[in-house]
């Protein structure tokens, strides 16, 4: 074996590169002269295996570029690429863990400037109890205004007037929701002791548009469950509170019935217009805080039906920012109550129903009406305000410095707000007894406004709000607020009113139609993205002379068919877009400004309906059209010119069914609000002041 590897390195050494053969280090070695014998057997074994692997000296260029290819082969090769995408994922996933615990770091410094804590939870008997409680494993915070045991004593002295107070125990809701299974965390620090909506020297941001106002009343409360500080919150309110910082920060709210959840043990500062109502950010907690508080109306809040009335024109009112959110109402309505949902001119029946508000208004227009009850509840409330501050039994620091300015309301204007209030009360309790119907109302005439907005806009966007709160306030209904996000679009809300002591009918509704109309604000918001870019492809298509060839009668026909296809099987959206495209390729032919119309109509979009409807009849009269018009009229509370259309309808066909059937219905219709405003003048003026 030793004779064969010296035979193996004695061989010759071939250059892969070049081919030549070089010798072994033994054959090419000098001969050395043979004037002794050679001492060695000749070089070993270990430097003959160096001699050959050592490179030729005249070739370096070759070997470093062998050299360089070599490693960045070994850099590149798949073990090695896998290890440093490994290790830059892992890098990238300890970059955002700690990014995220950062910033949830600086939301609980966020909450935990916003609270005083504090830990109330039931006792071990209360968690145990079956069956489970309806509040068991969540959290709330209390605003300033409620008086909380176990806080220091000068949080308690702020709180030595509140109503009904007897030494430093809790207030009575609170004492309600921790016997239900909440824990209490702790009291929300700033006062929120106002009258207003608008705070110019508050500087925190808000979660849901940035920017954007957040109230005064409730505005930290707010913050704390949106920010999930605590799952829900309890807080005062009377004009402002409760519904209008939930409605700034896309949260659920609820104002009882008045007097439904007790008052003791918190300050009030509009006397009998604050009701105790809770802030959440999930609608299945809804229901469940109504009964840990038995509010009343739950024995038949499960089988009876309901029918929806939408106030379409208090969503008009102001402009069309609540469009998006008036249509996502609608549609969410119609998936669980079907037909049962009837849009409605609420304001035209206010108007003929509470003639005590004509003194305050400067004109008879909506808005003035709206501005007439928005006056009323603030003259009640600013002379609440002034009582309950008499009242107190100590002095009361936040009360005087919140009230300066504010001074007493004369006796015949305060009168003049209270016959508005009674005759409202008993216009309300009429249309929603009906049916057992619920009134569906913007809760503010818009998304919140920007705190940087000129003070004019300010000042306007705050009363146009109130006006909005005080058919609940003033006619003591209660009232539930619900968030409509639309991706691309700032946060709205919609408020849902129902029968006076009907508060768990309304919340179980509430919860069930959340859900409903958040899925469709996602539909709508699609659907209007879609719109817009078809919109903007036709424009593009018109201004590059690509849309020459609109006027091709056989494209439109392939829309029209389309769109056919999307209304047989209920998609409005879808069909509107066909019929638009229709319109587009084919300006000139009236079916397709018809047939829009209709599918107008069943989006309960009444005003684009009656425009496709005149221009169809600017090209074709016909009755169909007119039927669609007439229908759209009705929609937009325009009964004079509905009956004309169908009149008109009748000397085209005399024996044109719906026609007919539209005109016995109007007839109907006064009948009923007759026999309501009649039954209004002699009804009850339960839970007034």
């Amino acid at each position: 074996m030793r004779d064969s590897q010296q035979a193996q390195l004695e061989e010759d050494v071939v250059d892969l590169g070049t081919g030549k053969e070089y010798a072994s280090t033994a054959s090419t070695s000098s001969p050395e002269p043979h004037t002794e014998p050679p001492t060695s057997a000749g070089p070993s074994r270990r430097e003959r295996l160096r001699a050959r692997q050592k490179p030729r000296a005249t070739d370096s260029s070759e070997s470093t570029y062998r050299h360089s290819a070599c490693s960045t082969n070994r850099f590149q090769s798949p073990p090695v690429m896998f290890g440093c995408f490994l290790a830059a994922a892992l890098a990238t996933a300890c970059f955002g863990r700690w990014f995220r615990r950062r910033r949830l770091k600086h939301k609980r410094q966020d909450v935990q400037r916003l609270v005083t804590k504090c830990k109330l939870e039931p006792s071990l008997a209360v968690q145990q109890r079956l069956p489970p409680l309806p509040l068991l494993s969540t959290t709330f915070v209390a605003t300033a205004m409620f008086q909380i045991e176990h806080l220091s004593a000068e949080h308690e002295s702020q709180q030595s007037g509140a109503e009904g107070s007897s030494g430093f125990s809790s207030a009575q809701a609170i004492q309600e929701a921790i016997h239900a299974g909440a824990t209490c965390i702790g009291r929300t620090n700033t006062p929120e002791i106002a009258l207003g909506l608008i705070d110019s020297d508050d500087r925190r941001s808000n979660p849901a548009e940035q920017g954007g106002l957040l109230g005064i009343t409730a505005s930290s409360a707010a913050l704390v469950v949106a920010q999930q500080g605590a799952d829900f919150a309890l807080t005062t309110d009377h004009l402002s509170g409760a519904r209008t910082s939930a409605a700034c920060c896309g949260l659920y709210a609820y104002r009882p019935t008045r007097g439904a959840v007790s008052r003791e043990g918190v300050n009030l500062i509009a006397g009998n217009l604050d009701a105790i109502g809770w802030i959440c950010r999930t609608p299945d907690l809804l229901p469940r805080l109504g009964d840990a508080f038995n509010l009343p109306g739950g024995k038949t809040s499960k089988t009876e039906l309901a029918k929806l009335i939408l106030a379409q024109d208090l969503f008009g009112l102001w402009g069309d920012e609540l469009t998006p959110a008036c249509t996502a109402t609608l549609i969410g309505c119609q998936k669980w109550a079907g037909d049962e949902v009837a849009p409605v001119s609420l304001l035209v029946y206010l108007r003929d129903s509470v003639p005590a508000a004509q003194p305050l208004m400067e004109a008879d227009s909506a808005e003035q009406l709206m501005s007439a009850f928005g006056t009323a509840a603030g003259l009640i409330q600013q002379s609440e305000y002034v009582r309950c501050q008499s009242e107190q039994a100590g002095p009361n620091t936040s009360l005087q410095e919140a009230g300066s300015g504010i001074g007493e309301v004369d006796v015949e204007s305060l009168e003049a707000a209270k016959q508005v209030q009674a005759e409202l009360h008993r216009a309300m309790h009429a249309a929603l007894s009906t049916n057992n119907g619920y009134l569906i109302i913007p809760t503010m005439p818009g998304p919140p406004i920007q705190r940087s907005a000129p003070a004019d806009d300010l000042e306007q966007f705050e009363r146009r709000t109130f006006e909005l709160s005080a058919l609940a306030t003033l006619s003591g209904v209660p009232q539930v607020t619900v968030p409509v996000r639309m991706p691309g679009h700032a946060v709205t809300s919609i408020s849902i009113l129902s029968l006076h002591k009907s508060d768990m009918r309304l919340l179980h509704l509430a919860a069930k139609l959340g859900p409903l109309i958040a899925e469709a604000a996602q539909d709508v918001a699609v659907a209007m993205a879609e719109e817009q870019a078809e919109y903007d492809d036709q424009q593009q298509a018109s201004t590059t002379g690509e849309g020459q060839q609109g006027g091709n009668a056989s494209k439109a026909e392939k829309y029209k068919t389309a769109a056919n296809e999307a209304f047989k099987t209920g998609d409005f959206d879808g069909a509107i877009t066909g019929y638009s495209q229709a319109i587009q390729a084919d300006p000139a032919n009236p079916v397709y400004f018809s047939n829009r119309a209709m599918a107008y109509l069943k989006v309960m979009r009444f005003a684009e309906a009656k425009d496709d409807c005149d221009s169809a009849l600017k090209l074709e009269l016909n009755v169909k059209t007119l039927l669609r018009r007439g229908t759209s009229w009705l929609g937009l509370q325009e009964i004079d010119s509905a009956r004309k259309d169908f009149k008109h309808v009748l000397s085209l066909e005399p024996n044109n069914r719906q026609a007919r059937q539209e005109l016995k219905a109007l007839k109907e219709s006064e009948a009923m609000f007759d026999n309501q405003d009649s039954h209004a003048s002699n009804g009850t003026t339960e839970g007034l002041l």
